[in-house]
């Protein structure tokens, strides 16, 4: 018989490769939406039992932008929260900065505040490349690679 000590006295250690490669796919896919941007940087999608998507580039730099992917049929049972991502242009990765307007959302949390998942941030930059990916193909988002 084997004595494990119990997990909640281990601190949280983020794995950083696996960030770093969520962000860079996350980059990758906002960039394939990007491509169908307007004139005032802007496009909607339809997203099949969503309703529709408003992606908006909201700052441009030399090195990041600022992106913002909202939800336009709020009157749906299934509310799409407001996402704010960050890209980074010269390392190609794309960070979720805020959802639904709660920020700074940090790489990981003391296990004192139950409210918040120690993973938090992988959580939703995983959940972030989930709808990318789901507004891709569905085939209402789609676009040629560049």
């Amino acid at each position: 018989m084997s004595f494990e000590p119990l997990r909640h006295n281990r601190r949280y250690v983020p794995n950083l490769a696996a960030q770093q490669a969520e962000s860079a796919a996350n980059y990758l896919l906002l960039n394939r939406l990007m491509a169908v941007l307007d004139d005032d940087r802007q496009a909607v999608f339809g997203v099949p039992g969503q309703g529709h998507i408003l992606l908006t580039e909201t700052e441009r730099s030399p090195y990041t932008s600022f992106v913002t992917l909202v939800g336009l049929d709020r009157a749906q049972w299934l509310q799409v929260p407001q996402l704010d991502v960050r890209m980074y242009h010269d390392a190609r990765m794309a960070e979720i900065a805020s959802i639904d307007g709660y920020r700074p959302i940090q790489g990981s949390h003391s296990r004192t505040d139950r409210r918040r998942q120690a993973d938090e941030k992988q959580q939703i930059n995983t959940y972030l490349g989930e709808w990318l990916r789901y507004c891709l193909n569905a085939g209402l988002a789609s676009v040629g690679s560049k």
